[in-house]
């Protein structure tokens, strides 16, 4: 679990962010995952960078 106050697991914030969500405020509003206390956001946003990360990996080795 990602977000324990609204039960929101860590594949759903994965799909979250691969249908488009790029900010936590994005990934609230798609799953409702850090809506509540906040406590999970840490989390989202990480989870976030690395998504970023990865495509940034990706883009490069297609150019190289």
């Amino acid at each position: 679990m990602v977000c324990l106050c609204e039960g929101v697991s860590e594949r759903k914030v994965r799909k979250s962010i691969e249908h488009g969500a790029c900010t936590v405020a994005e990934v609230t509003e798609a799953c409702r995952a850090g809506g509540r206390c906040g406590g999970c956001r840490p989390t989202i946003d990480a989870m976030l960078l690395q998504h970023a990360d990865a495509d940034a990996r990706r883009i490069h080795l297609s150019i190289a």
